[in-house]
């Protein structure tokens, strides 16, 4: 049977992961001008704040909209 990784490993990897995409997902739109950014409901400063953040900021910000607001019953 093959050793299987971590799972805490496993998802805060993903986290780091989709949060320097998220990031740099940003930064990109960053490069598009006010009218397109306006036809997709965006706003810039916005988008810089967010392009800034430290990476542990985004990470934070994924695992809470994960977690669950309510404790399981």
């Amino acid at each position: 049977m093959p050793a299987m990784w971590p799972l805490d490993l496993q998802r805060s990897l993903h986290d780091w992961f989709s949060a320097w995409r998220q990031r740099r997902l940003y930064r990109q739109l960053l490069k598009l001008d006010d009218r397109e950014l306006m036809s997709r409901d965006l706003d810039r400063r916005r988008l810089g704040e967010m392009a800034q953040a430290p990476l542990r900021q985004l990470v934070a910000q994924r695992r809470k909209r994960r977690s669950p607001t309510s404790p399981a019953r």
